[in-house]
Parts: C-alpha cells; sequence; structure tokens
C-alpha cells in the first residue's frame, strides 16, 4: 500500500517538471527523506539486539517492520533517483542497496528454515556457547561408561580396576566393549577422521554387531555410548547451522553500515548543495 501510494504520488507529479522528475524535486526530496528514514530505523534494530533490556515493542513486531520497510526502501530509492544509475558514488549506493536487499532476503531464508532444522534435526539443542565445552565433556563421559562396564582401559591395568565388579570381578563380556571404544568411538569423539563412525549407517551396524558380541547385561552400556555419538552429531550439525548465520550476520550487517554511512555522506553534500 505504501509503495503504491509513493508511486503514485511520482507519476502524478513527473509531468510538473520539464526535465523529468529527480532526487531534487519535493516528491524526490520527501521520498528520499523517508527511504533515510527507514535505513535508521532499520539500523535500530542492531542496536537494540545488542541492549535487549530496552523494551520497546516486541522483537517479533521489531523484525516484521525490518523486512518489509525495508523492501520499501528499495522503492523509494528507485523513487528519488528517477531510476536513474547517476554518477560513481550513486552507482556505488546502488550496488550496496542491492547487497543488502540481498543478502538481507538470504537471511530471511535462513531465519525460516535453520530454527526447523534445530527444531527436527537437533532434537538436544544447546546454548551455541556451549556447544564446544559439551562436545569436549563427551569423551570423558564415554570413558566412564566403558571403565564401569569394561575395567580399566589401560591394559597394563588390572582388567577389573574401576569396573562396576560383582565378586571383585567385572561383569563378563566387557572386553568388546573397551576395543571398540579404543579401537573406534575415542577417536570420533575426540574429533578425529572416523570412516566406520562417520556414515551414520555403519555406525548403527558396528553398535548392532557390538551387541551380539556381549551378553546382555552389557547392551545397558552400548546404548549409553550409542548416545553420546548421536549427541555429537547432532552437536556438530548445531555448530554447522549456526556458523551458517554468523557468516550471514558479518556479511549483512557490515554491509547495511557501509550503506547508511554512504547514504548520510550522500544528504551532507546534497545539503551543501543546495545551501
Amino acid at each position: 500500500m505504501a509503495a503504491a501510494g509513493a508511486i503514485w504520488w511520482y507519476l502524478a507529479d513527473a509531468p510538473r517538471h520539464l526535465n523529468g522528475p529527480s532526487g531534487s524535486t519535493v516528491v524526490g526530496l520527501t521520498l528520499g527523506s523517508i527511504a533515510f528514514g527507514i535505513m535508521l530505523f532499520c539500523a535500530a534494530l542492531s542496536v537494540k539486539r545488542k541492549a535487549p533490556h530496552w523494551r520497546v515493542g516486541r522483537a517479533s513486531t521489531w523484525l516484521r517492520g525490518h523486512i518489509w520497510l525495508g523492501l520499501l526502501t528499495c522503492v523509494l530509492v528507485g523513487l528519488h533517483a528517477a531510476f536513474r544509475l547517476g554518477g560513481p558514488a550513486a552507482i556505488l549506493l546502488w550496488t550496496l542497496l542491492g547487497l543488502v536487499t540481498i543478502s538481507g532476503l538470504l537471511g530471511l531464508l535462513l531465519q525460516q528454515f535453520v530454527p526447523r532444522l534445530l527444531l527436527h534435526s537437533v532434537p538436544g539443542e544447546t546454548i551455541a556457547a556451549q556447544v564446544n565445552r559439551r562436545l569436549s565433556d563427551l569423551g570423558a563421559l564415554a570413558e566412564k561408561i566403558v571403565i564401569q562396564y569394561a575395567g580399566a582401559l589401560d591394559a597394563a591395568a588390572p582388567p577389573w580396576e574401576g569396573a562396576a565388579v560383582a565378586g571383585g570381578r567385572p561383569p563378563a563380556g566387557g572386553e568388546p566393549i573397551r576395543r571398540f571404544f579404543l579401537d573406534h568411538l575415542r577417536g570420533y569423539l575426540a574429533g578425529a577422521a572416523s570412516p566406520d563412525l562417520a556414515d551414520p549407517h555403519r555406525a548403527e551396524n558396528l553398535f548392532s554387531a557390538l551387541r551380539t558380541m556381549t551378553p546382555p547385561h552389557a547392551h545397558a552400556a552400548i546404548d549409553e555410548l550409542a548416545g553420546l555419538y548421536h549427541l555429537r552429531r547432532d552437536l556438530l550439525r548445531q555448530r554447522r547451522l549456526m556458523r551458517v548465520l554468523f557468516l550471514w550476520l558479518i556479511i549483512h550487517v557490515p554491509l547495511s553500515w557501509g550503506l547508511l554511512i554512504l547514504v548520510i555522506a550522500h544528504a551532507v553534500a546534497a545539503l551543501r548543495f543546495w545551501t
């Protein structure tokens, strides 16, 4: 509606000017000023996110305004410039505006799909700042499970040392678990390349084979180790998705501020020209 109103005003005013519409007419200056005001509003969203204690409207309202008013800006700037490229400075402004708009639309798509991916494919979602710490803790947790069910990891130590003993001995059948941990799982949880566990289907086959080699009372340990394996996969997937969002931010935000600074310089130069 606002875009349609601006276009109607522009078209109604255009015949009044012998040289055609331009940014120096009343309509051009007004539309340009409105576009500048919208850019300031969009920049304020970035400031508001750094100060979440500011209770100025709902975050969803700010985001919707940022998106729709940002798109309206493209129309207003086009009308302000009478859809002319202009000189080098104007071309730079057009280029930045295009990059900001495209990156903003890409960010809109990311914010639509990434949270859903986190919800459905990463059920154990963790705060981004804690992902690396949780990843580093997985190895120690797995070692405790293996020691409890299979005895000491060090082959030189008594096999029942640290195990959940029954009559002074660890439960029978723990050796396959210890071997599986040392040969496959420990390196994977530490971040080493593991072709066998990198493929989830091959990993499931390995865990299934391990269950067939151990008595039923040891299956609880295998289930716990499999849970840690899946948790690592979830955390890595979450970290990749969060890095995509971060990469978008370090592209979109500097471009937006660069555009705003150049627009301010453009406005100051225009005012100096007319005074």
